[in-house]
């Protein structure tokens, strides 16, 4: 029997993503570091809880009950890598963080249409929208998100003077519905750093892009 888990959208790498053609995406990716075993435990009761909720449900039920369990697991994790200083806080760094900008402005408008970024010290958010390279056929946020690890690690770990894993090798990523969706995504990713209490207005944030026709 399939958990009702398999249809969601969090933390999935080794399960297949459904990416439709004209699909606008918002990704969190983070450095490789071990959460605390204190947010291990949380997260393995919430799932004992959400698993009890899904007895008696419908498959489609369980369904759209994963998708809203991901979207509160995951902004609750959120708001813990905002703050947890004990993990690698190197996309602090200046030039760090604009090898991360840098790499994700340079497929704007070739492979994606960027949308809004964000880089705290130790996670990005990204809106995104693949562009088709043929009738249908948009390119894979998958390997968009693949290329781009591979080559900010690289350069990254030079600058740090290190080897190794630089990126977690999982992504949250979630498919946006509609436009007033999208507003509340690009809200919630400029807002990291104010509810994080790291400044008062998302402004002042030196690692951010965002396309100003999507705030209106």
């Amino acid at each position: 029997m399939h958990s009702p888990l398999d249809y969601q959208l969090f933390y999935r790498e080794k399960l297949p993503h459904y990416q439709p053609a004209e699909g606008v995406f918002f990704i969190t990716y983070r450095l490789a570091f071990s959460l605390p075993q204190k947010i291990l435990q949380q997260r393995q009761q919430k799932l004992r809880e959400f698993q009890a909720r899904c007895e008696g449900l419908s498959q489609s039920q369980q369904r759209s009950l994963a998708v809203d369990f991901a979207k509160i697991l995951f902004a609750q994790e959120d708001q813990f890598f905002a703050r947890y200083q004990q993990s690698p806080q190197w996309l602090q760094h200046d030039a760090i963080a604009a090898i991360v900008l840098e790499a994700l402005h340079f497929h704007h408008t070739k492979q994606y249409e960027l949308i809004c970024v964000l880089v705290m010290s130790n996670h990005v958010h990204i809106v995104i929208k693949p562009l088709l390279y043929k009738p249908q056929k948009p390119y894979s946020f998958a390997q968009i998100m693949k290329d781009h690890k591979s080559y900010t690690a690289q350069k990254a770990n030079k600058i740090l003077g290190r080897n190794g894993q630089f990126w977690w090798h999982e992504n949250y990523d979630h498919w946006v519905r509609d436009g007033e969706e999208l507003k509340r995504i690009i809200n919630y990713i400029l807002q990291n750093p104010v509810k994080a209490g790291l400044i008062n207005n998302y402004q002042e944030w030196p690692h951010y892009w965002v396309d100003e026709r999507y705030l209106q």
